[in-house]
């Protein structure tokens, strides 16, 4: 899975790949030339220990001269390890930037039923951290970890060359640090890293979710122990780390006293090698030229350590999103057709389940949407409603059936041009922090200044515009600038106006509009609705009286279809509905019978 995740983060590297080495080779002929600041540090200490006549001129020349020769190795080093890491900083902002446009290009081409069955703290969790983890180990991980591998093999060359005897020794603690760590980091470390990450994730999840209804719980006075769900999931957090902890301590504290506690084994094995009456320089020599370096052995393997532990999280978290994201896929067009001349929307004996779900959402569907008509659809909550729009935008696809839009299988069509071809307001309109001047341009980047000023007007939003700092270039979300509901509804309308596509799908648009709203709102929609086929989801009843069809979904079925005079004369179930409408919008505060 490792390599496999290596080779994916190369490729997504393109050219940049032979700076990711240069910076890996670079940082090693760093780790090389930082040993002979060592070396020379050590010859100082020697000169000035062998010195029979004490520290004479030469003898102070040559310390001085060791001296200036690890100033310089030391600035070389330094050097060269900046120049890695400003080649592994170049390559990981390009590879990131690179990674996050290819996740959000997948995305992209995802059906949006992908995305109302994940939350959003999840993907934005997986897109951000995760692709952040990946820019750190590429820029820092990887050039320390060339470091940290090298110098401790450099070391050992240099130390066996100088004494194998003691250099046996020292490969004790550092061969038990290894076996310790390979402990920490093996399989049952990476189940824990595993879980680990989806309780964190689950706690991100969760708090997205809290703050999006901290309104509620301040209203009526509540804790976050209100939120079982976020309370829960803090104490899985809580109890899982300190679990972990917990069992890696035994490992870890070993680690640490065989890193650092080389010195405890090179005391009594120098002693033991030299006899103390007759060699007690040469003794003091071998003791220093290891005491120098172990040092910087020791602070590598806690960098080893440190780096795979970071290798283990990226790694993790690239086949997070391979699971989660990439293993998603678009909803492929099987013949690439595009939409030309008819906009007629019709569903023929359509069925459709969703995921995970017995009951169908929509049994044995028929009916026509013909080209330049208002077919309003109506029924109470989980009639089916929201599931015709979702699968005429192929959100998804359905089970049986044929749906076409001019006549023209969607599952033939290729998806871009499906959606060019249909203007989607929603119930709840979100606006991007961006200039309303973006907002309303946002399915048409190229659209002329005159074209937006004429779809603001049509979409009566002119007084919007104007009350705005800036105007249209005002930036949404930003120095105390927001908008009502309807308001962003408006503006919402605008932009359908502005992309103008023949098809039309409105989602109880006036829903929590105030009555101002709702007329301004019912005017503008009368702007987007001209000419065009047009399907609109209402709960408002008194929107959909002039409509060309209604149809009546209850239970995932056609009850009733026919014009508002029709169904009222029926006496059905559309009539009793539009009774109750009526009743519901008369009634006031303290009025009875």
């Amino acid at each position: 899975m490792k390599n496999k995740n290596l080779i994916k983060l190369t490729k997504i590297m393109g050219n940049h790949v032979y700076l990711f080495y240069a910076s890996i080779a670079i940082s090693i002929i760093s780790s090389v030339v930082s040993l002979g600041a060592y070396l020379n540090v050590y010859y100082v200490v020697k000169e000035m220990l062998t010195a029979k006549n004490g520290l004479t001129e030469p003898v102070v020349d040559n310390m001085t001269q060791y001296g200036w020769n690890a100033v310089l190795y030391v600035s070389v080093a330094f050097a060269l390890y900046g120049l890695a890491l400003l080649l592994s900083h170049i390559v990981a902002f390009n590879t990131v930037a690179k990674y996050r446009i290819q996740l959000i290009y997948h995305m992209k081409a995802l059906p949006l039923g992908y995305f109302q069955k994940n939350q959003t703290g999840k993907l934005r969790k997986l897109v951000e951290k995760n692709t952040e983890e990946v820019e750190h180990y590429i820029a820092h991980q990887v050039p320390d970890m060339a470091q940290a591998l090298t110098t401790p093999i450099a070391f050992l060359v240099l130390i066996f060359i100088f004494d194998w005897r003691l250099s046996l020794v020292c490969l004790i603690p550092v061969i038990i640090g290894f076996i310790l760590l390979r402990f920490m980091m093996g399989g049952e470390s990476e189940k824990f890293l595993e879980q680990y990450q989806a309780a964190s994730t689950s706690m991100g999840n969760d708090v997205v979710e809290y703050v999006r209804g901290i309104s509620v719980v301040k209203v009526f006075g509540q804790t976050v122990f209100s939120f079982k769900v976020f309370n829960k999931a803090i104490e899985n957090y809580r109890d899982f780390t300190i679990k972990y902890a917990l069992s890696m301590r035994n490992a870890m504290s070993g680690y640490i006293v065989c890193v650092y506690g080389i010195f405890a084994f090179l005391i009594p094995a120098t002693i033991i090698f030299f006899n103390y009456k007759h060699n007690q320089v040469d003794m003091l020599l071998s003791y220093i030229f290891f005491a120098i370096f172990t040092p910087l052995v020791a602070f590598m393997l806690m960098r080893i350590m440190e780096s795979s532990y970071k290798a283990m999280i990226i790694f993790n978290a690239m086949d997070n999103l391979e699971s989660t994201i990439y293993s998603a896929q678009p909803l492929p067009a099987r013949n690439s057709l595009k939409i030309y001349g008819k906009y007629n929307v019709k569903f023929e004996n359509v069925t459709f389940t969703y995921e995970g779900m017995t009951n169908q959402a929509i049994q044995e569907l028929t009916f026509e949407s013909p080209s330049n008509s208002v077919t309003a659809i109506v029924g109470p909550s989980g009639s089916g409603k929201s599931t015709i729009f979702n699968l005429i935008t192929r959100f998804y696809d359905i089970d049986e059936g044929n749906l076409t839009i001019g006549d023209i299988d969607v599952r033939d069509l290729e998806y871009d041009d499906l959606m060019s071809n249909i203007s989607y307001v929603f119930q709840e309109t979100k606006l991007f922090k961006m200039s309303l001047l973006e907002n309303i341009r946002f399915y048409r980047p190229d659209a002329s200044i005159e074209e937006v000023e004429l779809a603001v007007d049509q979409a009566q939003c002119r007084e919007i515009v104007n009350k705005m700092p800036q105007g249209l270039e005002t930036v949404f979300g930003t120095k105390g600038v927001y908008l009502s509901g309807g308001e962003i509804q408006r503006i919402a309308i605008a932009r359908a106006i502005l992309k103008d596509a023949p098809i039309v799908l409105l989602d109880e648009a006036t829903a929590f509009s105030d009555a101002e709203n709702e007329y301004k709102i019912q005017k503008a929609l009368n702007s987007v609705m001209k000419g065009k086929t047009v399907l609109m989801i209402a709960h408002r009843l008194s929107t959909i009286t002039h409509a060309d069809q209604i149809l009546v979904m209850d239970a995932g079925s056609l009850i009733e279809r026919g014009k508002h005079d029709e169904l009222i004369a029926l006496d059905g179930i559309y009539a009793k509905m539009y009774r109750n409408y009526q009743e519901s919008v008369s009634w006031k505060i303290g009025v009875t019978g």
